[in-house]
This record gives C-alpha cells, structure tokens and sequence, in this order.
C-alpha cells in the first residue's frame, strides 16, 4: 500500500465527515409520504418550512425525464426556506416508483397527487405553485386545465401541446445553452401569452407571464442554479402578495434568503464534499482489490492496438448499429426507456469490435477467479458506496427492487462492450502514452454519443434522452475509466476490469433510465 494512498484515504474519512456535519447542520424537516390515488402509488418527500414559521403557501415539484424527486431537493428546500411547504413527487418509472412509465401515466400520477392534497385539504389552490422542470414543466402547464393553480413555474419545459387556456401567472425559464428544441417550446408559450406582462395589476387579475433567459446555463444546471431559484421565489412571492409592492418583496426576499442561501450551499457543499470524499477514497480500495487478486509481476495483460483502428473501426460500427437499430430494439424485454436502445447499440458495437479484432481479443483474455472476484467486489463496494451516499441528499442512485432486476439483465450484454473496449484500449501504460489512450477512450464515447444524436436528428429515432443526458453520460463516462484504469493497472487482467466496468455501467443505466 503506498503511503500516498494512505494519505488519500484519510483525506477522504475527513471529507465524508465533514459533509455529513453540513448536510445535517443544513437539513430542513422532512418527511416521505406513499400517495394512493387514481390507480397511481406515488413517493412524496414533503419538506416544511423552518421551525416556527406558518408556509405561505405550497410549492409541488414536478421533476424531468430521467429525474427524481431528489435531483429537485435543492430547488425545494430553497422554497421552503422561504417559507412555501414543498412536495416533491416521483413519476411512475423515476426513482423510488414501482410503477412502469408512459408519459401519459405520468401526467395522471402527478395530476392525482394534486387532487388528492386539494381534496383533503392539505393543500389550497390559490396558494399552490406548481413547479416543473423539463417534461414536469410541460405536465404542470397541462395539468392547469383540470386544477387551476396560483401561479405555475415552468423550467425549460419539455415538447407540449398547449393547453386550452394558458395557466394563471405562468414563468418560463429557458437556458442558453439548451437544445433547440426545447429552446423554441419556450418561445412557443410566449407567444401563445401575448408576451412578457409582469405589472402588479397582472399578478392581481392572475395572467403575469415572463420568459426568462438564462445566460450560460444547460437544460440540466438550471435546476441548481441559485438565480433562478432566486427569481422563482420572487415571482411566488409576486403571485400570493399582488397587493404588496415589489420593492417590498424585494426587500423581504433578500433578507430571507441570506440564511436560506448559505443553509441550502452548506447542504449542496456537504454532499459534494462527501462525493469527493468517496473519490479519494477509491485508490487505497483499489490496491486492497489487487493484494487480493495477486496480478503478475509483469503488469501485461495483453499486446497495444492501434489507436488510429480503434478510432475508425468505433466510428463506423457506432453508425453502422444506429441503422441496424432502425429496424427495430431486439432487447426492449428489459423495460428500459431508451436504456435498451443505448444497450442494444453498445452490444452491436462491443460484438463487432470483438469480430474484427479476434487475435487481440484471445490475447487479452487472461483470467483468475481471483482477479473476477477481486473486480466484483470491489464494484458492487463501489455502486451501493455512491448509490448510498447521492440517495441521501444529491439523486435517487439506490436502486430498488425492479431497477436491480434491471440490472441483472443488463450486467452481461454490458459486459461484452466493456471487455471489446479493455481489448481495443489496450494494457494501461504510463506518462504521455496514458494520456493518449485516454483521449482515445473519450473519442470512441463520443462517437457513439454522436451516432446517437444523428439517428435522433436525421433518421428520427426519438431517443433524444441521450442528446439531453450528455453532461451525465460524459462525466460517468470520465469517472468510470478512471477507476476501470486505476484497476486493471493493479490486477493485470483486461476482462475483469471489463466485469468492474460493466457494473458501474449497469448500475447507471438502471439508476439513471426510466423503468416502463
């Protein structure tokens, strides 16, 4: 064990307190609820305001496509800082729902959770916002012709059609640098309004609309981005006070939002310091798995390809697949809304790498149940590790019992890609030549990323989740070679690093992707 390593570790005990003592120091109350109404199960985490302070009002929090209840825990507890109770829901098929997903069953699910609360009266709707990002912005725009509300609050929302009447004091936000796509449905509700109306009298009569743009920011950052929250407030502050002048408003936000501000940083500092805390933690986890494995002096598991042929060959079976697929998903009996299209397509790709390089691929395939175990354990170690830790405060990555069932299924088709990608990469080596093997590495991810956005754009495949999911897929994608290197550097064996890389592979795709 190198003293370096030691080092790391200790660090990381050191980060991984640290955050949980943020978190906790941070945490507003909360409580889970399981709605049953309409056919639909529903979890809620119900987030109240601070001790001593009677909500205004309640804010429901609708997530986006491949979201969950918790990936909005930051915008919640930011309205609920300043006094609104928030409800966060999760869709049929995101997070800790059992139920399978259609877009369809999700507007129903949500839309009951609304009636339910109006219904029994935990709720008033002319107090009520109704918050959504992405596909959860376009259902709560929808869901206003059957439940009038306050005010709706829309965050780059999703492809709708739109509604037979536009919602009472609605607010748009639209970020720079999101798809086109999205970029025009916003514009679309603009239009539909009549253009910006953001006088008192508006709020008061209850047909304020603003179309916010939003500098810098992507589909996803919005929803951590302290501005938007911050406007978003103001404008329920707007819609539950009209009679209040905006000064006024101002004035009070902003000195609320001094103590909100720095508890809601201190939480989302605590849960990315414990992140990295994990991080560090990897290396000295890592050399404990290669003592055990007990890898060959040599450190060689196999010869070095050509960089050059890896390029093309992944650049021409990434398109080559795209239009196998067009004929049809051959794996959908895994339930995986576009996780089996992006699987089937890393199956074709890993098969046809393998194909074509035969000899390499005999070569490399030197194995011991110790190395497999040793690269089992310690990716199972490592998915309920992280899973655990951004289940807590950061996103929903524990899976539950049909995502696990997910998984199973997933573990070896994700395998053969992983092991095609060991074999194409080569052995890991050091200096300039790992860093080039690195940059290789990314360039066979983004070809097949690009593959994927043409069959979206040019062949019309409706995967656009994928386009939408590139900053998740690239940071995993950076974190997952990183530690599959870091391993196979300690065993000396390319296809049980293959078996630890298919199992963070696995574990995102099950976490990540809606169930249907």
């Amino acid at each position: 064990m190198r003293r370096w390593e030691i080092a790391l570790a200790a660090g990381a005990t050191v980060c991984l307190v640290l955050g949980a003592l943020w978190i906790h120091r941070g945490e507003l109350p909360k409580h889970e609820l399981l709605l049953t109404d309409g056919g639909c199960r529903t979890p809620v985490t119900v987030i109240e305001p601070p001790a001593g302070i009677a909500p205004a009002g309640s804010v429901v929090v609708i997530h986006g496509l491949s979201a969950n209840r918790r990936l909005m825990t930051y915008l919640g507890e930011d309205f609920a800082g300043h006094g609104l109770r928030a409800y966060l829901l999760d869709l049929p098929g995101h997070g800790d729902s059992v139920e399978p997903f259609t877009f369809a069953r999700a507007q129903q699910c949500a839309t009951a959770v609304v009636e339910l609360l109006i219904r029994n009266g935990t709720i008033e709707p002319n107090t009520t916002i109704l918050l959504g990002h992405s596909m959860g912005a376009a259902i709560a725009i929808r869901m206003t012709d059957r439940e009038p509300v306050a005010a709706v609050i829309a965050i780059s929302p999703g492809p709708l059609s739109l509604p037979q009447r536009m919602p009472a004091n609605l607010l748009v936000f639209s970020a720079q640098h999101d798809i086109g796509l999205l970029k025009r449905e916003a514009e679309s509700l603009q239009q539909a309004a009549g253009g910006n109306r953001t006088q008192p009298e508006d709020f008061a009569q209850q047909r304020a609309f603003e179309l916010k743009q939003v500098p810098h920011a992507t589909h996803s950052s919005l929803i951590l981005d302290h501005e938007v929250a911050h406007q978003s407030e103001m404008w329920a502050m707007q819609v539950l006070f009209p009679s209040i002048s905006t000064e006024t408003l101002i004035l009070n936000l902003d000195l609320a939002t001094y103590e909100t501000y720095n508890q809601g940083r201190r939480r989302l500092a605590g849960a990315i310091i414990g992140f990295v805390g994990l991080l560090l933690l990897f290396p000295f986890t890592a050399s404990l798995a290669g003592k055990f494995a007990s890898p060959p002096s040599s450190g060689m598991d196999g010869p070095h390809p050509s960089s050059a042929l890896a390029l093309v060959e992944g650049f021409a079976f990434a398109f080559v697949s795209v239009l196998l697929l067009m004929l049809g998903t051959p794996i959908k009996f895994l339930r995986i809304y576009t996780g089996d299209y992006l699987v089937c397509l890393l199956l074709i790709v890993g098969v046809l790498l393998l194909l074509v390089s035969r000899k390499e691929t005999v070569a490399h395939f030197s194995i011991t149940t110790r190395q497999m175990l040793a690269a089992a354990v310690l990716g199972f170690a490592v998915i309920l590790g992280f899973g655990a830790w951004l289940n807590w405060q950061m996103t929903d990555a524990w899976l539950n019992a049909p995502r696990w069932l997910r998984f199973v299924g997933l573990l070896p088709i994700l395998w053969i890609y992983s092991y095609a990608e060991e074999v194409a990469l080569g052995p890991v080596q050091a200096g300039k030549r790992r860093v080039l093997r690195f940059a290789i590495f990314l360039l066979l991810r983004l070809e097949l990323w690009a593959a994927c956005a043409v069959a979206v754009y040019a062949f019309g495949s409706g995967h656009i989740l994928i386009v939408i999911l590139f900053t998740f897929l690239l940071a995993f994608s950076i974190l997952q070679r990183l530690a599959t290197d870091a391993l196979r550097l300690r065993i000396g064996s390319a296809p049980a690093a293959a078996l630890f890389s298919a199992i963070l592979a696995a574990w995102f795709v099950a976490a990540v992707f809606p169930l249907t």
